[in-house]
């Protein structure tokens, strides 16, 4: 019997790829960005279902109500053991609808729609322990489903990561800032997008500019880069910038110098990492560059995520342990 797996967006390509090597998989995805794009470049096999409805709420309610009907077609043709997703909105309810069981990352409590979505109908939803308890519950989980990690999710793409400065030499770029603009598009993002003023900072201040778009967008005065190595890009950056959530974390679980600029009410995970240290918070434009630190202070960054590291959980490690203890007749009896 296979897994099966829905990824819905960039990261969580990266997020899923060693399990989905390591194990027998259903893998879908959407249209969205260039996330089928970056499934391509990795190897991943994987059956294309629906879109992203942008910003509006009528076109977002048709696209979804669309995708959960292909999937629900498509995992039908299948021996599925369980669903496995990060955020998905149609995953859990596919999967309850045609009786498997959803295992469900989830490291944004402010998701509210979504979460309200797909809470209530997962069998175990696994959250790290920053992560305000509380809000989730109120969206619809069960706390006894709740599976809380001494983790944020970053560290299962960083754990084993090793710097390969080649990505860098290739590209020519030298004494750069990374940007990844806010997202815009989600739902639950209520802020402006500030990504060209901050560009155009960064390089008043001496500093060249590459960024990850999140879609079609380019800005100017900067290299506009897509489907590339991100976790090398942060390594070797001044400092990454960044208006979402992953790649701030990545960059300080790398122990390189962060700064969110996100301006809706910060994650649990997010403030977790601020608390030690290891990432920044800037309320305006001004501030990300007066925040951009000196040698001695991302010397003294890169040795409290090194002592952070340590003492983080595998959060594939608690997957994989979920997976072989839960009580699948019971479910199926359900």
């Amino acid at each position: 019997m296979k897994y099966w797996l829905d990824i819905t967006n960039l990261p969580h390509a990266v997020f899923f790829e060693d399990f989905i090597r390591e194990h027998s998989c259903l893998v879908t995805a959407r249209r969205f960005g260039y996330l089928q794009e970056l499934l391509k470049k990795k190897g991943i096999d994987f059956t294309s279902a629906g879109y992203h409805g942008g910003k509006n709420k009528l076109e977002k309610l048709r696209a979804s109500a669309e995708r959960t009907a292909k999937l629900a077609d498509i995992v039908a043709g299948y021996k599925i053991k369980a669903a496995i997703s990060k955020h998905s909105v149609e995953a859990p309810r596919v999967a309850f609808g045609i009786g498997i069981p959803c295992f469900h990352f989830v490291d944004n409590e402010y998701a509210e729609k979504q979460n309200r979505l797909t809470l209530a109908l997962c069998s175990r939803i696994i959250v790290p322990r920053a992560l305000r308890l509380e809000k989730i519950i109120e969206q619809g989980a069960e706390k006894n489903n709740i599976m809380r990690i001494n983790s944020v999710l970053e560290y299962s793409q960083v754990k084993n990561f090793e710097p390969d400065e080649e990505i860098v030499r290739k590209l020519k770029i030298e004494n750069y800032v990374l940007i990844r603009p806010p997202p815009f598009r989600a739902a639950y993002y209520e802020g402006e997008n500030p990504t060209q003023d901050i560009i155009d900072t960064v390089r008043r201040e001496g500093y060249s500019a590459v960024v990850l778009p999140r879609g079609e967008e380019n800005y100017s005065g900067a290299l506009n880069l897509r489907n590339t190595d991100t976790l090398n890009l942060a390594y070797f950056a001044v400092a990454t910038i960044s208006g979402g959530g992953t790649m701030n974390r990545e960059a300080a679980l790398l122990g390189k110098p962060a700064i969110s600029f996100y301006p809706d009410p910060l994650l649990g995970v997010d403030r977790f990492l601020i608390s030690h240290g290891v990432m920044k918070h800037a309320s305006s434009v001004r501030e990300i560059t007066e925040f951009i630190p000196s040698d001695e202070e991302a010397e003294a960054i890169a040795r409290r995520a090194s002592r952070l590291r340590r003492k983080l959980e595998d959060p594939f490690e608690v997957l994989k342990r979920e997976l072989e203890e839960f009580d699948y007749d019971s479910y199926t009896e359900n």
